[in-house]
């Protein structure tokens, strides 16, 4: 094997491995738990259950989907601990995905830097328009969300 052929392989295969970290930076993460989320059970009245108290305490947010595409997150508010947030975690300024930052206080949208608070107001754009909000109760330890009509 000849020199060039050798300088050919070995930029191709770098050229792979830069591709293989880009794609890997660029997949949309939306959990930080390796555990897969319980499936969402229905209840009567619509409502969904999508989680306990338990779960959202020790993971500071639920994150499930209700049904079809339609997700939603849970988050308790850090200002009275016996409110509970459930929001379409789908950001308004161009549709990304955004998720609680427990560190913050706060739900960021990672695209272009939005900011929204926890009950889903904007705190910070490009975001003109606040997160999309679902009914939410609590019955027991369990937490149920009342998905909007398709």
């Amino acid at each position: 094997m000849n020199r060039r052929k050798v300088l050919s392989w070995l930029t191709l295969s770098w050229i792979s491995g830069i591709v293989s970290v880009v794609i890997g930076a660029c997949t949309n993460r939306t959990s930080t738990s390796s555990t897969p989320a319980p499936k969402a059970e229905a209840t009567p009245g619509g409502f969904i259950k999508v989680g306990q108290t338990q779960d959202l305490d020790k993971n500071g947010r639920i994150l499930q989907t209700l049904k079809g595409n339609q997700k939603v997150l849970v988050v308790r508010d850090p200002k009275n601990a016996d409110t509970l947030h459930a929001l379409n975690p789908t950001c308004t300024h161009q549709g990304c995905p955004v998720d609680w930052k427990q560190d913050s206080q706060d739900i960021f949208c990672a695209c272009h830097g939005s900011t929204y608070t926890p009950d889903g107001a904007v705190a910070k754009g490009p975001a003109s328009e606040p997160l999309e909000s679902y009914d939410i109760k609590v019955e027991g330890d369990a937490i149920l969300v009342k998905p909007q009509a398709s």
